[in-house]
């Protein structure tokens, strides 16, 4: 019967030609208790042997496990179409499923290395809605008891980036829900000309939190676009990376970002900028809505021991709004001296309620941090930082010299006291 099924499947992908193919014409159900996963990759390698083309799901609820976009496919989800993520690890890859994921996605937070729908390597390729892609973080947020997971217990794991670009070009995410995912949303990695666009992004964080609960995360990416997105997460909305590099094919600096018209809501940072052992630079941020979040802004060089940290420069956040407990934060944490330059915060208003803090270390003093035109009414900390203070309402804090000798002591001294 299976082969029957991917034979029928064949020849139907002969005959779709720019018509395209269902994956229930190669056997999907669609009932939310059959397994898809099969059926939905027999469907995008059958038409991906014909060349490419749109492979359609309709409306009904798909439960699958690990599926594998090929070149020229577009993913495409119907209105009330769901993919909804197996609440079983063994139905998904695991860390050795290639290269890539050995040696970027393995480790900690509990996360098996597994992922929902994965691009490895592919060339124009997209994932479009109105549907949904649903990574069932219930089925994964729960302790060794069977109770929802808290800070005070562990998860058992939960699968990893739920959906997973590496090493690929031409890459477009347009209009589509992508929802509780059990860890990051989005992962973008060390990938060329990314386009993403109207999609509305969300993940666990009032009825209860799932933590590293990212939207969207550009990693060692250039020439990005990400326009027209609702983001509402339980962690960063959007995070530009430089991770380390081993078994990347021609690794890159992350640059050519441009980030514009999108509302975002997160419980710790709307965007955030750092990690790794390269570079970021060349992006910016427009015409954004930031609301009900924890920092607006939190540009880090390094947040693990270790690292020498991420060089950052050459970055604009220009019109936006603002409601946040902070709004500024940028600060070397565990790097040993990464440098962080020319950033440029022009045209923000809004309120928040906190002292941002703008703190470096003497080897590396950050330079070049300009606020123009920002009507917000707060104070920013400066330790072996040069700012400029263009217009507005934001004005530099004054710290007593032992207040600054204090500063300058738990810098040097890498304690994590920016909560």
């Amino acid at each position: 019967m299976r082969k029957l099924t991917v034979l029928l499947c064949f020849l139907a992908s002969l005959s779709v030609q720019a018509k395209p193919l269902s994956v229930k014409d190669c056997g999907a159900v669609g009932d939310g208790v059959t397994l898809d996963t099969k059926a939905i990759q027999t469907a995008i390698d059958s038409l991906a042997s014909q060349g490419g083309g749109t492979v359609n799901v309709p409306a009904g609820l798909y439960l699958t496990g690990s599926i594998w976009l090929r070149d020229n496919i577009n993913f495409h989800l119907d209105a009330g179409a769901i993919i909804k993520g197996s609440p079983y690890l063994k139905d998904y890859c695991d860390e050795n499923c290639c290269s890539q994921n050995e040696a970027e996605i393995k480790g900690g937070d509990y996360i098996s290395g597994g992922h929902l729908i994965m691009g490895v390597g592919v060339r124009n390729v997209s994932i479009t809605g109105p549907g949904r892609i649903d990574g069932n973080s219930d089925a994964f947020m729960l302790d060794e008891n069977g109770n929802r997971w808290s800070k005070k217990s562990k998860i058992q794991g939960r699968p990893g980036q739920m959906i997973w670009f590496v090493d690929s070009q031409d890459i477009r995410v347009k209009d589509v829900e992508i929802a509780d995912s059990p860890y990051w949303s989005l992962f973008i990695l060390n990938c060329d000309r990314v386009w993403i666009d109207g999609c509305y992004v969300h993940t666990r964080r009032k009825d209860y939190h799932t933590f590293n609960g990212d939207g969207i995360d550009i990693d060692r990416c250039r020439y990005v676009t990400i326009s027209n997105c609702r983001i509402d997460t339980s962690d960063d909305c959007i995070t530009l990376r430089a991770s380390a590099a081993h078994k990347l094919a021609n690794p890159q600096d992350c640059e050519w970002v441009t980030v514009t018209n999108c509302n975002l809501s997160s419980s710790c940072n709307a965007i955030r900028l750092g990690v790794g052992e390269g570079n970021i630079h060349d992006a910016v941020f427009s015409n954004l809505t930031i609301s009900d979040t924890k920092q607006a802004f939190n540009i880090v060089a390094a947040y693990v021991r270790g690292n020498r940290g991420t060089d950052i420069y050459g970055i604009r956040f220009n019109n936006i709004r603002v409601q946040a407990n902070e709004l500024v934060r940028i600060h070397h944490m565990h790097s040993p001296a990464a440098m962080i330059k020319d950033i440029v915060f022009d045209g923000i208003s809004g309120s928040v309620k906190y002292t941002s803090k703008i703190w470096a270390k003497q080897a590396a003093p950050f330079t070049n941090i300009v606020f123009r035109n920002v009507d917000v009414e707060t104070e920013v900390e400066c330790v072996n930082a040069k700012i400029k203070i263009e217009g507005g309402l934001i004005a530099k804090k004054k710290l007593s010299s032992k207040e600054l000798k204090q500063r300058i002591e738990n810098i040097e001294a890498n304690k994590k006291l920016l909560h």
